[in-house]
């Protein structure tokens, strides 16, 4: 969770899961993974790392993680992969030889960031196919977290280091990375109180980004922002917003 802001909570799933593998399965069941991809890299990567310890891991609600944030329940995951998927789908086929780029707004206990690094994995075992090569960028308010994320991925991830897949650092989410961008996907961890223009301009044509909206405390809806052509000032009538829930 992005941590100047309360934790974001969504209706919980009625799956719940005490095994690593067969929660991703479960989810696949109800219909809210339909990518390989997203169910390969909530496979690999052990939320029991991330979340504490095992008490509560696979269970499918918020777990909290300390500095008064949450890890996310893992169908609220999924479906964040699920809706940023198609995106990198497309970009890694209309432009193979390119590399994705992924932007983890709030990396919170550094999960979520994992996922998306063996998705699109630089080391030996490769991206996860179709997928291409990337690299995944998190960013978090609370450098406390930030050692906290690090410290999870280097539990089983910390290839990712190694191969230079993932890069974590403290700073303000809101503004984004603009020298890493464009981002093919940016997930947000917690609410913003409006649409982020910095981070929507650093959409690549394409690219989508996934973010909660509403006041701080408050109801917040998720959405989904694509970017639908470029311009070097922020236009909204470049951009198709759609209310996910």
């Amino acid at each position: 969770m992005f941590s100047f802001f309360a934790p974001v909570y969504f209706t919980v799933s009625p799956f719940s899961s005490t095994s690593l593998h067969t929660t991703p399965h479960q989810h696949t069941q109800a219909g809210i993974i339909k990518h390989k991809p997203v169910q390969e890299a909530m496979n690999k990567v052990d939320r029991a790392n991330y979340a504490g310890g095992r008490s509560g891991a696979y269970v499918d609600s918020p777990q909290p993680i300390g500095y008064g944030q949450t890890i996310s329940a893992p169908h609220m995951h999924a479906h964040a992969l699920e809706e940023l998927i198609p995106s990198l789908l497309t970009a890694a086929h209309d432009h193979p030889d390119d590399e994705l780029r992924i932007l983890d707004v709030g990396c919170g206990s550094g999960y979520l960031t994992a996922c998306f690094g063996r998705m699109v994995d630089r080391g030996p075992n490769g991206p996860i196919e179709p997928l291409v090569k990337g690299k995944v960028f998190g960013i978090d308010a609370w450098s406390e977290l930030v050692d906290f994320s690090r410290a999870n991925m280097s539990k089983e991830d910390s290839d990712l280091f190694d191969t230079g897949t993932v890069t974590l650092q403290a700073g303000d989410g809101w503004e984004g990375l603009p020298d890493a961008a464009p981002f093919n996907a940016i997930h947000v961890g917690a609410a913003a109180a409006t649409f982020p223009k910095n981070l929507m301009q650093q959409l690549a044509v394409g690219g989508v980004m996934v973010i909660p909206v509403g006041p701080d405390g408050g109801y917040q809806n998720l959405y989904k922002v694509e970017k639908l052509k470029h311009s070097p000032t922020f236009d909204k009538g470049n951009f198709a917003i759609k209310n996910l829930l």
